[in-house]
């Protein structure tokens, strides 16, 4: 029988080294797909998912981290609105998709946190179905009242709601809504009694305020800020833990000695649960590249959002830290999804 003598200088028997042969190869194919599958990432356009409708502060977030992740990956990647059910269809269609770093998900950790807290745990988490890539923006509610009032600051409201317990008013985007609890976290801190009026959404809430019919409300930056501006509404604080750079000369409510009103909406970039940590670690790579470009942060800021600060490292439990926190605050005020 034929022998073959190997590089090593092992002397083996034809089958025995064509035997051999195959191993070697097979593993050293395996060794280059291993090394070749960072590198090789993204040969694809990728999609990433949003649980909000086009045309708000979100969807231009959104929007703008996608062209830049385009930039840095080399490939287009495509928002798909997927709105409705209190964000659980995009959230869902997220996670049923393939594991392989081509879908990205956009989450609001609050807004998921607080419909948790009022509706129970859903058939997808986003602890328990996905990975986290990073931690890219959170969004403040602002304090708002209308001009009409004469109200400049925060105390003069307080002042303005105990002389007449109960008489007034505030609207907010809906019930179980993020402004419905800050309007009742508020109530708590401060000492006041005041009627919530539930309205769907920001847009029919806000004209409320501004006619005076509503004596304040927790408002996005993006849908008040106008108004703040033509000097239909005044803005008393920031539920945050810094000034926006939008409005410096608005005190954040810690401040102003307000507690447990720092509700940033953090909103996170996701990824299927078991996607592959290179492409993950990549991802994060293209992510931190963009929350650093100066173009990026105007963008955004003008929006009413901050740079988040948050490491991701940190990410997953700060997201289990939010399930908590809301899930406590509505079960102490009494929250329900229809109150």
């Amino acid at each position: 029988m034929a022998t073959v003598v190997c590089k090593s200088g092992r002397v083996v028997t034809r089958p025995q080294g064509i035997r051999f042969l195959r191993r070697a190869f097979a593993v050293l194919a395996l060794s280059a797909a291993a090394g070749a599958g960072a590198a090789d990432f993204p040969q694809r356009s990728i999609q990433l998912i949003l649980s909000f409708p086009p045309g708000g502060a979100t969807d231009v977030l959104a929007r703008e981290l996608s062209q830049k992740l385009g930039d840095t990956l080399g490939q287009s990647v495509v928002v798909l609105n997927r709105p409705g059910a209190g964000g659980l269809i995009g959230m869902q269609a997220a996670a049923r998709s393939e594991a392989d770093g081509y879908t990205l998900y956009i989450s609001s950790v609050m807004s998921n946190s607080i419909y948790e807290a009022l509706n129970g745990k859903q058939q997808v988490s986003l602890d328990g179905d996905f990975d986290a890539v990073g931690a890219i923006a959170s969004a403040p509610h602002i304090l708002v009242t209308p001009s009409t009032l004469g109200i400049k600051d925060y105390a003069s409201l307080v002042a303005y709601l105990k002389a007449a317990p109960g008489k007034y008013n505030y609207a907010s985007m809906g019930a179980g809504t993020l402004s419905n609890l800050e309007g009742e976290i508020f109530k708590e801190q401060a000492g006041v009694d005041a009627l919530q009026i539930p309205y769907k959404g920001s847009s029919q809430a806000l004209p409320e305020v501004i006619s005076g019919a509503s004596v304040f409300m927790f408002d996005s930056v993006t849908s008040s800020l106008p108004h703040k501006q033509g000097g239909r509404i005044d803005v008393l604080g920031v539920a945050s833990a810094k000034r926006l750079p939008v409005m410096p000369d608005v005190p954040t409510l810690k401040e102003l000695g307000v507690q447990g009103l720092e509700a940033e909406n953090l909103f996170a970039l996701m990824a299927p649960k078991g996607t592959p940590k290179d492409r993950l670690d990549i991802v994060a790579g293209a992510l931190a590249k963009a929350q650093g470009d100066a173009g990026f942060r105007k963008a955004i800021e003008a929006q009413g959002f901050q740079i988040s600060e948050i490491p991701a490292k940190t990410l997953p439990q700060f997201i289990l830290d939010q399930q908590a926190f809301w899930r406590d605050k509505v079960k102490a005020l009494n929250i329900t999804a229809s109150k």
